[in-house]
């Protein structure tokens, strides 16, 4: 297997500058994603690794050698593409052993290394078959086992399940994860989408404008984000403006804010100054007890803070409720609860929960 070693990396495309000075570690057999909105210059450094793209400063490796300037066919590399790239006019066999052919391996044995890949995808017996007469999900398989087939030292997937609809996405994201554990083979996937990338990774680096914004494993930069941009990007959260007090702005763990006239308390998760900042807190995380909580001291919750409001939209969505709850300073906020639980309606009075553990504070 193989590690990457990106080192201050900078590509440009003209006189723009798409990823500037960008170092970090890809460790031997890592899911890693490659995570963030269009244009952020994830594939970019995709592409990069791949050979497609030469950088203008910086130099990339696997393991010890100094690929930065060897072509794409020397990389020993698998790629997986959106649009699966299978010639329409060749059989699966032939478009499996395609990468076998370019390396001139031994007649005899493209055969057996074809069915083993198809086998490895779960399309064995689909041989025979053109692109055209096989679904979306099929075409991703076989595209996948074309990579598989050369037994390249690290896989490449650029947006491989984007084309394909809901139910098929999760079956082909579950294959994936599966035979890339399997194998324990480097796997650098990109994609915009949060979910894929919680899923399948065992690290994220969420990009923003060509620089990484946070690296982490899913569960540290779903459950602690470094910045409101992440804590915004990777599910949903409520990023709400609050303000700090002169006498606030401590390097204690914890802080209180003020959210319009209410006090709320969190964990601070960036250096703080007085004046404003942002609170973050997961709409799972929050809790709505009915009654406003103003005479009602079984309200009053050890460990955190409650403000009142009152539901202004309620949706049951099967395996939860889904609440917006108007604060009374007007802001609104999301708040999950699972469906079997009571529920609240809209125009009822509640206290929304705010456990102090999970309400992170941040700089703006």
């Amino acid at each position: 297997m193989t590690a990457i070693q990106v080192d201050q990396l900078s590509v440009s495309y003209g006189d723009t500058k798409v990823i500037n000075e960008l170092s970090l570690t890809i460790h031997d057999g890592e899911f890693f994603t490659l995570l963030g909105p269009s244009g952020c210059g994830k594939t970019t450094l995709l592409r990069t690794i791949a050979g497609f793209i030469t950088p203008v400063a910086g130099r990339l490796s696997f393991d010890d050698a100094d690929v930065t300037r060897v072509p794409t066919h020397r990389r020993d590399i698998g790629m997986v593409f959106q649009d699966y790239a299978l010639f329409p006019d060749k059989t699966v066999n032939t478009n499996v052993a395609y990468g076998l052919k370019a390396r001139h391996l031994e007649r005899s044995a493209i055969p057996n290394r074809v069915e083993e890949a198809l086998e490895q995808v779960g399309m064995t017996g689909y041989g025979d078959r053109l692109p055209g007469e096989l679904s979306g999900g099929q075409r991703q398989r076989v595209a996948l086992a074309r990579a598989l087939a050369i037994r390249p030292r690290v896989l490449l997937m650029d947006e491989p399940l984007s084309n394909l609809d809901t139910k098929l996405r999760l079956s082909i994201r579950e294959a994936i994860g599966d035979l890339q554990r399997e194998l324990g083979i480097t796997t650098v996937f990109v994609t915009h989408d949060q979910e894929e990338a919680l899923a399948l990774s065992d690290r994220i680096a969420l990009f923003r404008s060509g620089n990484i914004d946070q690296l982490g494993t899913p569960n540290e930069i779903y459950r602690r984000p470094a910045s409101s941009y992440a804590a915004d990007f990777i599910g949903a959260a409520n990023v709400l403006p609050v303000t700090i007090a002169d006498d606030a702005a401590t390097n204690d763990e914890t802080v209180t804010v003020s959210l319009g006239s209410a006090s709320l308390r969190g964990i601070r998760r960036t250096a703080l100054r007085a004046g404003s900042a942002y609170a973050v807190a997961r709409p799972e995380h929050l809790r709505l007890l009915p009654g406003d909580g103003h005479s009602d001291p079984s309200h009053e919750e050890t460990g955190s803070s409650v403000i009142p409001g009152e539901v202004i939209r309620h949706q049951y969505l099967g395996y939860k409720h889904q609440y917006s709850v108007r604060l009374t300073d007007g802001t609104v906020i999301a708040s999950a609860e699972p469906a079997s639980g009571s529920s609240h309606s809209a125009g009822d009075l509640v206290s929304v929960v705010f456990p102090t553990a999970e309400t992170l504070v941040m700089a703006s």
